[in-house]
């Protein structure tokens, strides 16, 4: 049985699991922290991080964007979620980069004001992580998805695009106002409905057992 190791707080790991669903491949999965199981992490996958998906024959992936690749190259093509060649394989790809991206920014700002000693965080570096997530948010924002980034057919775009803007109302949700971004907002609702994201939702109970806490102030 494939596995996939990691916690549905992160991104990374979430948009795996919701990719592993939408295209019908069962998965058992084995709940490990970066944080409170780093040691194991580290033999596991050399960088220590998540997510890791183990295949049947015991091979291991890493990283989420090889991952999805993998899969991507294994689904039947009517399921396929990035284009196989052409403009429309770019701009998804394009989308998927600045989701993925404003997901990365979101957890390197928590880690930021979260994660260091007291007295260690660096107010500077935190307020250009906050520009680069409110520029990609406003970006993403201007592509007007509806229902879907490309017309009626979910991507990754759209895998990426919600799960990143779940996780930013999680993490860092001071940030973003209710309203301020409502194709966003729709989107992503309209995402977290689906099967394949239901069935593998965010996990506040995960989060917490390895010392984060939901910082969902200011989304109102």
């Amino acid at each position: 049985m494939t596995i996939l190791i990691g916690q549905y707080d992160s991104p990374f790991v979430r948009r795996v699991a919701v990719a592993l669903n939408h295209h019908q491949m069962g998965f058992e999965r084995r709940v490990l922290s970066v944080f409170n199981d780093f040691d194991e992490m580290l033999r596991i996958n050399p960088l220590g991080k998540v997510p890791v998906l183990e295949l049947d024959g015991g091979e291991r992936l890493f990283d989420s964007r090889v991952i999805l690749d993998h899969l991507d190259e294994l689904a039947a093509p009517q399921l396929r979620l990035v284009p196989a060649a052409g403009s429309d394989r770019r701009e998804v790809l394009r989308i998927d980069a600045v989701a993925l991206g404003l997901a990365e920014k979101v957890a390197e700002r928590a880690i930021e004001f979260v994660r260091r000693a007291p007295g260690k965080t660096d107010v500077g570096w935190g307020d250009r992580l906050k520009r680069q997530i409110l520029s990609a948010m406003s970006w993403l924002e201007a592509q007007a998805p509806s229902p879907f980034f490309r017309g009626n057919r979910l991507s990754m775009a759209d895998i990426t695009g919600a799960v990143a803007f779940t996780y930013l109302k999680e993490k860092q949700g001071g940030l973003v106002e209710r309203g301020a971004h409502p194709f966003l907002e729709a989107h992503c609702e309209r995402c977290e409905a689906l099967a394949a994201f239901s069935a593998s939702p965010y996990s506040a109970r995960e989060a917490s057992d390895s010392g984060w806490f939901s910082a969902t102030e200011g989304y109102r």
